[in-house]
């Protein structure tokens, strides 16, 4: 199957109006969709998902009634299930929402109330994530939202060989572009994702990746226990 990829600034201008969204991509089972924060959503919970919030552009107020922080672009926060919350921004913000959007019931079991006792989201600033990680080509887990990962990773020139993964991984340049080859093909064809578009790599699928210059990118995927 080839390759697709989204440019989310082409994403962001189909966004017509306060909190509009639009699913992306789904990865295992989780959503990559990104919304329109402008205004003030009402506030409300998820009894059987947790939630991702990642500042694309702009900046977004994220409150909770375990307490409220402010995403820039590049920040994120998690807010888990059960937890009442809403976000707010005084001007267009565009955010990549990640959640569990298949059979999320199956989560929680009994389906109890949460909240009660969680402690406030936390601020991830991948920039800072990345400053502290000087491995060239290895994923570093910035944040986990269900039985999934987020992940950064940088590199210059050729990757190490992409090995089949059990699971499919959605990728996104954060910076820079990367040449992807899908060595299950006889003929193969360059695939360039360049910043801000993602695309997502099929599991139990070999691929050999470059970069021009160093590039930084995300991975979003399903975390494989005991790795």
């Amino acid at each position: 199957m080839p390759l697709e990829k989204l440019n989310l600034k082409d994403v962001a201008q189909r966004l017509d109006r306060p909190f509009a969204m639009i699913d992306m991509a789904l990865v295992g089972d989780v959503t990559v969709s990104l919304y329109l924060c402008q205004g003030t959503l009402a506030w409300h919970r998820h009894l059987d998902q947790d939630e991702l919030f990642w500042v694309h552009q702009g900046v977004i107020s994220l409150e909770t009634e375990r307490g409220e922080i402010r995403l820039r672009q590049g920040e994120m926060a998690v807010v888990h299930k059960g937890l009442a919350h809403r976000s707010s921004s005084p001007f267009p913000s565009t955010v990549i929402l990640i959640r569990c959007t298949v059979m999320p019931e199956r989560k929680n079991g009994r389906r109890f109330l949460y909240g009660t006792q969680e402690s406030p989201p936390t601020k991830i600033n991948l920039n800072d994530a990345l400053e502290r990680w000087q491995q060239p080509f290895q994923p570093k887990t910035v944040a986990h939202i269900e039985d999934s990962v987020v992940q950064v990773m940088r590199g210059e020139g050729e990757w190490p060989l992409l090995e089949p993964y059990p699971h499919d991984a959605l990728l996104l340049s954060l910076g820079g572009t990367a040449i992807i080859y899908d060595l299950s093909v006889q003929h193969m064809v360059p695939f360039v994702l360049g910043p801000d578009e993602l695309t997502v790599l099929y599991r139990d699928t070999l691929y050999r990746m470059f970069t021009k210059g160093e590039a930084v990118l995300a991975r979003v995927t399903r975390e494989e226990k005991g790795l």
